[in-house]
């Protein structure tokens, strides 16, 4: 076995062991703290929930009726139709009709959403403000349960667990669990130490004056929702977690459709950091500047791996075909002589075989810990641990769009 290659291996199973049993660490610490959450805030401060859209007419009534299903009070909403092609401007104009709370911005150009969300903020006049994607639905308490943690004078930012929205396609059952682990829990036990990266873009709300003191969101930013995480944390602000609220999102039923947005989720990703690398390893910004540089080798190490494994794996089989050419033999019977030898396997096989075990068992105590049903999840949960070669392809993509330079808009 070619040394290189073993390297690439035991380095691979090192940081994603340490990253695994680091976040079960914390998990296992703080399980009493999952659900915990100020239980009042003082007064009730006016909140502004932002909506951008670009050809959003089959989803937007959705989201716009769970709106009016919100308990809390005062309110306004701000809708910005960001120069869509289709009924979007028609659909929002029917479905907010006499209801004063809401503020329809319909803009006949495409500027993108960052530029869509600031121009929105201008016009707001909540203490708070939440971003909100176009497909999805928040439930009617979620304000109530997020406005208490501003009462930290530092808090900047809350974000709160994340699902799909009626998943059918086996993908989309997949990235339901991914979702629940991923984007809700994990966030929330990044909160623990202040390391929260991302302010998801189905739902997350900001304390206003946070936004100004930064600049509000970057316009040249493909993922403005990761990116201004960053500034956040930069200015010395706290993200939290709520994992009791909940928004549900859509998805693409489709691989193509996650692969084109996932590509820019990675790319984005790309440009974040080297935006904002002053923040790798600084002592400055506390587990912040090593929760990030750690995601990053996870990845690019990954891919290295990925298709070092891809490349040795054809190497060998094309040799052994070419060697089996000359000896007349019989694939089926080479196969159905197919045996495991577990006191002959390699140790690269078992680290690779610890490294799914210890995938499955983060799967099923984070599923937990979220407080969800296995059974209703067992779909999804047998494709999750798979999930690893799908990064590989959107990781592929993300750097063939970085090396060609090729343009990737929000929409």
């Amino acid at each position: 076995m070619n040394p290189l290659y073993n390297a690439v291996v035991y380095v691979v199973w090192f940081l994603s062991t340490y990253y695994v049993v680091l976040l079960l660490l914390v998990l296992l610490a703080n399980r009493n703290r999952l659900h915990d959450r100020p239980s009042r805030m003082t007064g009730r401060p006016r909140v502004s929930i932002i909506v951008p859209a670009y050809n959003e007419e089959e989803d937007i009534g959705r989201t716009i009726a769970s709106l009016k299903r919100l308990a809390y009070a005062p309110l306004e909403f701000v809708i910005v139709n960001d120069g869509s092609t289709d009924r979007t401007g028609e659909a929002v104009r029917a479905a907010v009709s006499g209801d004063s709370r809401f503020l329809f911005i319909d803009r006949k150009e495409n500027r993108g959403k960052a530029v869509s969300l600031n121009e929105a903020i201008a016009r707001c006049k909540g203490e708070f403000v939440a971003c909100m994607d176009a497909d999805s639905e928040v439930e009617s308490d979620v304000l109530e349960k997020v406005l208490p943690f501003f009462e930290d004078p530092r808090m900047g930012a809350v974000t709160i667990t994340v699902e799909v929205r009626g998943p059918k396609t086996f993908l989309q059952k997949v990235i339901d669990i991914e979702y629940i682990i991923g984007l809700s829990l994990f966030l929330k036990l990044f909160s623990f130490f202040d390391s929260i990266f991302v302010t998801p873009g189905p739902f997350s709300i900001y304390r206003k004056s946070v936004l100004h003191a930064i600049g509000c969101f970057d316009a040249g930013n493909i993922t403005e929702d990761l990116e201004i995480a960053y500034r956040i944390q930069k200015g010395g602000y706290r993200i939290a977690n709520c994992l009791d609220a909940r928004v549900f999102t859509a998805t693409p039923p489709t691989f193509r459709g996650t692969y084109v947005q996932r590509r820019r989720w990675h790319l984005g990703a790309l440009q974040t950091v080297m935006q904002h690398r002053d923040v790798l390893f600084n002592g400055r910004m506390g587990m912040f500047g090593f929760v990030i540089p750690l995601n990053f080798l996870l990845a690019f190490s990954g891919l290295l791996l990925f298709y070092s494994s891809l490349y040795l794996l054809l190497h060998r089989l094309w040799e052994q075909l070419h060697y089996l050419s000359y000896t007349g033999f019989n694939i089926q019977e080479r196969l159905l002589q197919f045996e495991i030898d577990l006191l002959s396997t390699g140790t690269i096989t078992l680290v690779g075989v610890f490294a799914f075990a210890f995938t499955i068992v983060l799967m099923f105590l984070g599923l937990r810990a979220a407080g969800k049903s296995l059974s209703k999840k067992r779909v999804g949960m047998l494709g999750f641990p798979f999930m690893f070669f799908l990064y590989q392809v959107f990781w592929t993509g993300a750097f063939l769009a970085a090396l060609s330079k090729r343009r990737i808009r929000w929409r």
